[in-house]
């Protein structure tokens, strides 16, 4: 199974268990840690960043563009990408999907409508946004 199918497979069961009366993050969590395979390595780099991101004490959480540097944190930099909030589309790797996606599942999962929040972020960055869109509408939807 490759990357993408393990994900779409995680997605499917956090959302079973969110159903169920689970937090997301929660859910994540669980899942990614009975699940194996590249699942729970991604899950917690991604979890590391939310928090980060949203801990207000740490310098990522104050950044003006906070999505866009803890995408960028995570892994490598895009390829052309500038850092100033470019909404070019930039071809990335599965790994960075899966890494972008979960992160934004974590910070958005917990606001007034997820979908919303979380898609609108997915436009405002970098990288595979329609591959990203997928799994979002997935998790969300």
């Amino acid at each position: 199974m490759d990357l993408m199918q393990e994900m779409e497979l995680f997605l499917k069961k956090v959302r079973i268990q969110v159903e169920e009366g689970m937090e997301y993050r929660d859910a994540m969590l669980l899942q990614s840690a009975m699940m194996g395979g590249n699942i729970p390595a991604l899950v917690s780099q991604a979890d590391v960043k939310y928090q980060e991101a949203t801990y207000i004490k740490t310098e990522l959480s104050q950044q003006p563009n906070v999505d866009e540097c803890a995408l960028a944190s995570m892994g490598k930099l895009w390829h052309g990408e500038d850092f100033e909030g470019s909404n070019a589309q930039i071809e990335s790797s599965d790994e960075e999907i899966v890494l972008d996606t979960l992160y934004f599942i974590l910070k958005y999962a917990d606001t007034k409508n997820p979908l919303e929040a979380s898609l609108a972020a997915n436009e405002s960055v970098c990288g595979d946004k329609s591959a990203r869109k997928v799994f979002l509408e997935m998790m969300f939807v």
